[in-house]
Formats: C-alpha cells, structure tokens, sequence
C-alpha cells in the first residue's frame, strides 16, 4: 500500500510541474485555452486535424499554435518559413524525436529507424546504411528490377484493372523485398505483404495520440500486468511478441537462404556477409535488421501513397493525363521503343511528368503531418517561447495549400512547376522540400522512391487511360487520415491504349 501511494504522490507532482512549467518571459505560441486536467485533448480532431491546425493558424495570426494535451505540449508549425527556420536551420534543436512510452518502450520499437533519438550513434550508422542502399549510386543499379516490377503490374492491371490498388501494394512491396532481402513476392497475397501490412497496423495503434495514459505519465509502465486497469501493459506486451517475431522473419530467411547458398544478392546479404565468408557480430546483425526494416517501411508506405493518389487524380484531370501521354509517346518514339513503353533511361527527358509527380505530392502529401520532432533545449521564434521537450509538428497540407506559395492551391495544376516558356524561375516552389522529412530527419532513399514512381507513372500511362464514370459526375476528393494519406479511392475505369 506504501509502495501504491508513493508511486501516486510521485505521479501527481511531476503531473503538477508538467501542468504548470515556471514562467517564461516570452510567451508560448497561441492556440485554444485549457484549463482541464487533459488539457485540449477533446478539442483536437480525430478526422483531417492538418485542417483544425490551420485554422488556428489563421484564426490567431501565428504561423506557430500550441496546445496541451495532459502533461506534453505541441507546437505545429504552419507556414513554410517556420519549417524551414526551425527544422531545418535549426536542425541539431529539432531532430530529436517524442519518445512513446507505449511504442518504444512497452512494445520494444525504441530501435526502429524512424523513430530512434539522434542522439543515439544507432541514428548516425542507419543514415548511412540507407544511404548505401538507397542513394543515387544505388538507384541506378535497380533499373533492371524496377523496370521488370514495373512490367509486372502492368500485367495486373491489364488482368484486372479494378484491383489497382492490389497490384500497386504488390509492387511497392515487390521492388522494397528485392532491394532490402533478395526475397520475390510473386502475388498480392504473398504471406510477406501480410507481415508488413499486420506490422505496419500495429504500430499505427500503439502510436495514436492520447490513446495511452503510459505516454504521458511514464510511470505507469512500472504498474504490474495483472494489476485492474493495467491492460495497456498486457496489450504492450502482447504487441511487443509480435512485433519482434514479423521484424524477424524476413531477416531470418536471408541468413537462411545464405547458409544454404541459394540466396539472390540483396542490402542485408551484403552487409551480413561483408567479406563474402564470415557473418557479422550480433551487434551488427541487430543494426542490419532494423536498417533493412526501415527500407521496407518507408519506400512501402510513400510509393503507395503517392501511386493511389496519382490514379485517382489522372481520372480526374484527363487533360493531365493526355499531355503527360503525348510527352511519353514523344520521348518512347525517339528511341525507337515499338511498345511505347518508357525504360528508366528514359526519366531524365520527361519534364512534364515529373511536374506532374510534384503536383501529386503538392496536391495529395504522403503526410499531411510529418513526422514529430523534438526540441531538445529551450527555444524563441516570432516572440514565442517554445520549451525544450516540446513536440514540433510540421503541417505540410496547411504549406502546400497555402495561396501566397501557391496561387490556387485547391485546383489541380501540374504547369505551376513548369514555369513561364520552360523559365525554372517561375516555378512555384518545389514541394518535395517538404515531403520527405526535415533536417536530419530528411528521407535518404529520397531518390529511390522518386526514381520508383517516375517509373511506374510513366509506365501506367503508356498502357492505359484512366477515367470515372461521367454520368455520376465528378467525384469529392477526400483524403485518408493516418501516418501515410493519400485520395480516397472512388470509383474509375482503367482500360489500354492503343499504341
């Protein structure tokens, strides 16, 4: 019994000092006022809250809002220069991440690559990991697997065009499987594709905002399993099984395959077997595995985004498609390809497609928020105070749909990135400047994915033409909330070309 209230009287107080921080002489940034114990967590949106931060945004005349919910404050930046100021001018402040005492903890995911500290020299040797497996240099050598993945969905669509969104998972894992672990997924309901998409669900339930008290008071983690009201220990634990046994299981069947000398040269094979004959140390086995499971999660989950937005929007805006069309007919036919089906060589010479690609990730972000930061010290920005511990969200839709970056932002315009006669100085902002993270927290397999969707882009089109039924009219555009968004799909019509 003393134990219990000792562990209450401990939980109140860091409670009341989170609740009520020692002044500051700047204030903090604007945003609803709370005075509750759960602070604004009633007030924050389950559905599109990039929307509600906006409209804060505007309605207290800050780039900056914050909010508390419980004991942890949020800071969401709106604008494209606080992103820039501060996540990326200020990177070695912002590259921290929030820890989920729930995730990394509780369910043992503290070493995944996406949401480990920078400050932990793991953080460093996963960059670079990546960057050998993802980078440029890296890219070129997977054209022939791109092109071969790419042929493949073809071959779906054509097989069965309404389940694109099928074929699009199956390739995005495909080409991801190949790369990180010599491993061919030869169907959609490969028992791979399962493992990721169960792995994937898990973690978004353990990662919900304010769905775990243990987040915010940490001290919760140490209340015993079969305590009443401890099942998110038993749920965490439950999680944290399972987690570990799907991570396992593509790693383990590489090493497998290598004992055997069947295995197809892959990411994991190399840097296991550096030398050709001796396996790694254990230490450096655990780092190749999560390195190889970041290369799944985030090339998977950013192609597929990107992909089903790019469908529906191309059924949407046929004028889009029709002028994408012509360039890669234009560019195939000079170099004699009788299929009219565009190679990775080809990429370089497709301008229009490649705004086209920019306006999709302008007009549909992979995430409409990115990723959590961390402030690691105190910090000021516009008269406003933000307290070291604080969790810095970028909002990329209030950025991409802002009318001052660009102009209309609600209508679908690939010409905003082609600029004025071909003149790159008319261009509208880039947007994939905020797509792919920032700081030291920016994508290093930026180009491989870029190079992924390009392809499949190209290749779609060549093949097919897409469009929706004419006589329901016009769909409403809505997005999906979660990590990774993109277009809720509605109902089109992919039929081929005649080439």
């Amino acid at each position: 019994m003393f134990t219990f209230l000792a562990c209450f009287v401990t939980l109140a107080l860091c409670g009341y000092f989170k609740l009520f921080p020692r002044q500051h002489y700047l204030p903090l940034p604007p945003g609803p006022s709370t005075y509750t114990f759960a602070g604004a967590q009633k007030l924050l949106p389950r559905i599109h809250p990039w929307k509600t931060y906006a409209s804060w945004s505007k309605e207290y005349g800050s780039p900056l809002i914050s909010f508390r919910v419980y004991n942890r404050r949020t800071i969401v930046l709106n604008t494209r220069d606080a992103i820039h100021d501060l996540l990326n001018k200020r990177a070695h402040m912002y590259s921290d991440r929030p820890k989920s005492w729930m995730y990394h903890v509780l369910c043992g995911r503290g070493n995944s690559v996406f949401n480990i500290s920078a400050s932990n020299e793991r953080h460093a040797r996963y960059r670079k990991l990546m960057q050998s497996g993802l980078g440029a240099r890296a890219t070129k050598k997977y054209w022939e697997l791109l092109e071969t993945e790419v042929d493949n969905l073809l071959e779906g669509f054509r097989r069965s065009p309404r389940n694109f969104e099928k074929h699009i998972r199956r390739n995005a894992a495909a080409v991801v499987m190949k790369v990180a672990y010599g491993y061919s997924i030869l169907d959609e309901d490969d028992f791979f594709i399962g493992v990721a998409e169960e792995a994937a669900q898990i973690s978004g339930w353990a990662l919900a905002p304010g769905r775990w008290m243990v987040d915010y008071f940490p001290i919760l983690r140490y209340i015993p399993s079969w305590m009443p009201g401890a099942r998110f220990k038993r749920q965490g634990e439950a999680w944290r099984v399972r987690l570990q046994d799907l991570s396992e299981v593509p790693h383990q069947w590489v090493k497998g395959q290598m004992v055997s000398g069947t295995y197809t040269d892959s990411f994991t094979s190399r840097l296991l077997r550096p030398d050709g004959c001796t396996f790694v140390d254990p230490d450096e086995d655990d780092i190749i595995k999560w390195t190889a499971g970041g290369l799944y999660a985030g090339a998977t989950d950013t192609t597929i985004s990107a992909m089903i937005s790019f469908v529906m929007l191309m059924a949407l805006h046929q004028d889009v498609q029709r002028r994408a069309q012509l360039e890669i007919h234009e560019v195939t036919k000079a170099h004699d390809r009788t299929d009219g089906l565009p190679r990775a060589s080809d990429l370089g010479e497709l301008k229009y497609l490649v705004a086209v690609l920019k306006e999709v990730l302008r007009y549909a972000p992979i995430s409409n928020l990115a990723l959590p930061h961390l402030a690691t010290q105190d910090d000021e920005y516009h008269g406003y105070h933000i307290p070291a511990g604080t969790t810095v969200v970028a909002n990329v839709w209030a950025v991409t749909r802002d009318s001052q970056t660009y102009p209309n932002p609600d209508i679908f315009d690939p010409e905003r990135f082609v600029g004025n006669g071909g003149d790159e100085s008319t261009q509208q902002p880039d947007p994939r400047l905020f797509c792919f993270g920032f700081g030291r927290r920016t994508c290093p397999g930026t180009q491989f994915a870029e190079t992924t969707m390009l392809l499949t882009m190209a290749a779609i089109l060549s093949q097919f033409n897409i469009s929706y039924n004419k006589e329901a009219g016009a769909p409403q555009v809505d997005f999906t909330t979660a990590i990774t968004s993109h277009i809720v799909p509605f109902d089109i019509n992919i039929t081929p070309r005649l080439i």
